[in-house]
């Protein structure tokens, strides 16, 4: 059993509250405490709370630990609030590591074709020689006479 007294003390005092008596299951708290707590504290928000019963498949998903991102809005809702800030710690975190790596892969992309153009043999050398019969025909189509 976590005695939350002295957390409770701590919220209060970091939401400039004045100290009250503890919130339990039974004796629900003020409206003002309960909007500072989802957000300063929401880990004891859902201790001191009764969360409501969960949608059939989230409830589900809540038993076994393999939540969706949808899942987020309802735990939040039904007073799972340390649940969800916990979820969305994740999902931030995901989407960072995309970030980072979608980052890395495309200065890989970068480097690789930069790498390409600075070995690339420059002006027309590399190109196979024209034979006779190009040279005459290009000569023919552009007017030249050689004259």
């Amino acid at each position: 059993m976590i005695d939350d007294t002295e957390n409770f003390v701590s919220f209060c005092q970091k939401a400039n509250l004045p100290i009250t008596e503890l919130p339990t299951k039974d004796k629900p708290m003020e409206m003002t405490y309960e909007l500072a707590m989802k957000n300063i504290d929401p880990y004891l928000y859902e201790r001191l709370t009764t969360q409501k019963p969960l949608r059939a498949d989230v409830a589900v998903r809540h038993k076994t630990g393999a939540y969706w991102i949808e899942d987020i809005d309802e735990l939040e809702s039904k007073g799972y609030t340390g649940v969800a800030q916990n979820l969305r710690k994740q999902v931030e975190e995901g989407q960072r590591q995309i970030q980072e790596r979608k980052l890395k892969e495309m200065a890989e992309r970068n480097a690789a074709v930069a790498k390409h153009h600075a070995n690339k043999p420059k002006g027309m050398q590399y190109m196979p020689p024209l034979s006779p019969t190009a040279i005459a025909k290009a000569r023919e189509q552009w007017g030249i006479t050689g004259e």
